[in-house]
């Protein structure tokens, strides 16, 4: 047992060593980029405890630690008020309550207190509802075990919140886009660990997806990614000086990573689809323009956006406050645009190039 034991200790040991050299990496190769593409304040310093827990809590659990900061919702905070308010109303009283009896089951997770255990239970079963009552698509998705996601399940199968609302996105995104369009590359910016690309890759099993994130995310959705399909030619991460250098491997790839600093050099109209969800809003204006920029360059003629992001967004410690008429959506044909649905402080559109 002492063996096993110190077998696993070498092995986490050698892991967080691994960890951290990849991220030095890529910090490394992030920071040669301009000013627009750096990390806000906030993600500074959100980064630095993502490392930490990378480090010393372990991958094999990020669903429980570095994922809470992306798009999982722990905290009965004034801005969760309005989802429960949203799935209360779009619910039978009946389904409330036995969502109330289901927050205690199990009251407490590993890595999660007591109190975001019994939030996450309470919105993540109600969010699971919804949308397995209004997306036709719920069906064909699967929670991956890997990060282990809190154990919460329905009729033997695992649930989480980031499955339902990456269902809900992804079926905004394909029942909008124009009739007959084909999607064969898409791109998306800002994909935390993945869970909408894994959405996109289950619905749309042919497409060959690009992820564009700034570290520690990017190490996550990349090894996230390449382990729930392992079937996959992956484009891994890699500091590069020019397009040409990279072009046959990129191009011939299912997955691809790549930081913010290296999209410049990928040639016009490279993309179908661009997807953005949550993450321009954290962003300066003059970030936000140089991405609109890049994002109306690197789709086709034809090509797609889709965005989800606050109305109203004040970004902790930059003192500034991002709106929806703060993003150059003229500049494209607006095919699609709601209050998002659950999260109701959002708006969600999908765009074509004019």
């Amino acid at each position: 047992m002492k063996e096993h034991s110190s077998t696993n200790e070498d092995s986490a040991t050698a892991d967080s060593k691994a960890i951290r050299q990849s991220l030095q990496a890529m910090f490394a190769d992030l920071e040669r980029g301009r000013a627009e593409v750096q990390p806000s304040k906030y993600w500074i310093e959100l980064n630095e405890s993502h490392q930490s827990q990378l480090v010393v809590v372990g991958f094999e659990n990020f669903k429980r630690t570095v994922a809470k900061h992306y798009f999982t919702w722990t905290h009965i905070w004034p801005w969760e008020i309005a989802q429960i308010r949203f799935l209360m109303a779009h619910l039978p009283w009946t389904t409330t309550l036995a969502n109330l009896f289901r927050t205690f089951l199990p009251p407490k997770h590993r890595h999660i207190s007591l109190l975001e255990s019994l939030a996450y239970n309470f919105l993540s079963n109600m969010v699971w509802d919804y949308a397995s009552r209004t997306c036709p698509r719920m069906d064909k998705l699967v929670e991956p075990a890997i990060g282990n996601p809190p154990a919460l399940r329905r009729n033997g199968r695992l649930i989480s919140q980031d499955l339902a609302n990456s269902a809900l996105e992804a079926d905004f995104i394909l029942s909008n886009l124009p009739k007959d369009f084909k999607a064969d590359r898409v791109c998306e910016l800002g994909a935390g660990y993945g869970r909408t690309a894994h959405a996109m890759l289950s619905l749309m099993p042919g497409i060959r997806y690009v992820i564009v994130d700034i570290p520690p995310a990017l190490y996550v959705s990349q090894r996230y990614l390449t382990s729930v399909y392992p079937g996959r030619k992956v484009f891994t991460w890699r500091p590069f000086n020019s397009y040409a250098d990279i072009k046959e491997e990129f191009e011939s790839a299912d997955l691809a990573f790549l930081l913010p600093s290296q999209i410049e050099a990928l040639p016009d109209g490279v993309f179908d689809l661009f997807i953005n969800v949550s993450s321009l809003h954290e962003m300066r204006l003059d970030q936000i323009r140089y991405f609109f920029t890049q994002i109306r360059r690197l789709v086709r003629t034809d090509g797609c956006f889709y965005l989800k992001e606050w109305k109203v967004a004040v970004i902790p410690l930059e003192n500034r406050v991002t709106r929806r008429e703060d993003y150059p959506i003229a500049e494209w044909n607006v095919l699609m645009e709601r209050e998002a649905k659950i999260q109701t402080q959002f708006f969600e559109a999908v765009l074509q190039k004019k």
